[in-house]
């Protein structure tokens, strides 16, 4: 009998252990699910933590609420929340799983998500993974819906002012260890650095190395962007970065890129994508899968509602703004002119991949483009379109690449959205934004927005 109750006991002790691992290899969602079993999943989010922790939730809650929804909440573990509502006398639940953007692409591959959050752009071998579903390249798969900058940080009190992208890379490369090499105090350098998973780290590795690299051995590796910024408060040695709306009131580092001055970005700076360091904020949906929420919720997110969200978090939003620019001592006569006459928008079309298409950001651009222009206040504006191409080597190939690119938005806009009336302008290699090879024929290859 007692031997019965011991084999009955060891029974029932595996059977618990072999539970408690199948939940732990479970979705959230479905985890959650017990605590929640009347709620009907709307849709699953899972990535990027900067996008995640703040933006997603505003997000969902306030697309909730453009459908009437009662009832809102949020519930939140760590970098796991829940938006939960009444929606047409029905309970409903948005899951957000933020641990980086790398598990937003294993999460959609895996179908445990219906969303991937991104602050960086879906890898070769991302797209690889996921091409049985479609091109996650492609509009229907990629949408982008805010801007947002690493702003370089380090503390109060350390003097460093400005740092060129080189020097960046030799501090984390350990090639310059101490902040008296840069003439600073006489003090080890403590570079931070997201973990691999980050969407964060990868603009930072992809930016200051090129391409992804791991982290030295004395390099200190953070969990989260809040990690990194209470370090930089109270560690005189540190240097880390951050997004830009995790930097409020931090000692910023001017950052110098090629020919270009050392600037601490500012949101004019990052809406032209101008900033060496600005990134783009993504959602991928599963291009060979149909949820109607999950399209409404995009639209949402891309709308002028979707919009003023993004901004009110802290990150830059899409709408088309008119910003005043410096002239360029060295600029060519006729762009110098139009500096000094006119206003950029902060609209900046590029190229998927350095091509002769337009990307997906500049695709939804025509259409911002378009309702800008046809607001009353600016309707009696005059457009010009400036091209600038990356090619140095020969001047007369240069002027034409750049000609080219501006033709094409200028017929975009004149064959999809009945807009006619823009000047093109082009100013060959003028201006790189850019010394990288990698990234030059993407970043210094666009077309600026101009009116007076």
């Amino acid at each position: 009998m007692e031997l019965g109750q011991t084999r009955k006991g060891n029974f029932a002790a595996v059977m618990l252990l072999l539970i408690t691992a199948l939940a732990g290899l479970l979705p959230a969602c479905f985890v959650e699910a017990a605590d929640n079993s009347e709620a009907r999943v709307l849709f699953r989010m899972t990535g990027s933590n900067t996008v995640g922790a703040d933006l997603a939730p505003a997000l969902v809650k306030q697309y909730l609420r453009s459908l009437g929804a009662t009832d809102i909440n949020q519930r939140s573990e760590g970098e796991k929340h829940w938006i939960d509502a009444r929606l047409q006398n029905e309970q409903v639940v948005v899951p957000i799983i933020a641990l980086g953007s790398s598990t937003g692409f294993k999460a959609l591959n895996g179908d445990t998500a219906d969303i991937g959050m991104a602050s960086r752009r879906v890898k070769t071998k991302e797209v690889e993974m996921l091409a049985r579903f479609g091109d996650f390249t492609g509009p229907q798969a990629e949408h982008v819906i805010g801007l947002d900058a690493l702003v370089i940080a380090v503390h109060k009190d350390n003097p460093i002012k400005r740092l060129s992208l080189t020097q960046l890379e030799q501090i984390y490369r350990g090639e310059i260890r101490n902040w008296a090499q840069l003439g600073g105090d006489d003090l080890p350098i403590r570079p931070l650095h997201r973990d691999i998973e980050s969407g964060t780290r990868a603009t930072f590795d992809s930016e200051v190395f090129g391409g992804s690299r791991p982290a030295k051995p004395f390099v200190y590796e953070v969990s989260g962007n809040h990690e990194t910024r209470g370090l930089v408060l109270r560690d005189r040695a540190a240097i880390g970065y951050l997004p830009f709306a995790d930097a409020t009131g931090l000692h910023k580092v001017a950052i110098k890129s090629g020919e270009l001055a050392a600037v601490v970005p500012d949101r004019g700076i990052i809406a032209t994508e101008d900033f060496p360091l600005t990134r783009r904020l993504y959602l991928y949906r599963n291009p060979g899968r149909y949820n109607p929420q999950v399209d409404a919720f995009l639209h949402f997110a891309e709308s002028h509602a979707g919009q003023k969200i993004v901004e009110d978090i802290g990150f830059i939003n899409l709408t088309p703004v008119a910003l005043q620019m410096a002239p360029f001592a060295n600029a060519p006569e006729n762009y110098r002119a139009l500096m000094e006459s006119g206003s950029r928008l902060s609209i900046s079309f590029r190229f998927a991949n350095g091509s002769t298409e337009l990307d997906n950001r500049a695709l939804r651009d025509l259409h911002r483009l378009q309702d800008y222009m046809a607001q009353e206040e600016n309707r009696d504006l005059s457009l010009t379109l400036v091209g600038f191409s990356d090619r140095k080597s020969n001047e007369t190939i240069s002027d034409l690449i750049s000609r080219f690119r501006a033709l094409k938005v200028q017929g975009a806009l004149l064959r999809d959205h009945q807009m006619g009336d823009s000047q093109i302008m082009s100013v060959g290699a003028f201006a790189p934004l850019t010394a990288d090879s990698e990234q030059g024929p993407v970043k210094n290859s666009r077309v600026e927005v101009w009116i007076n």
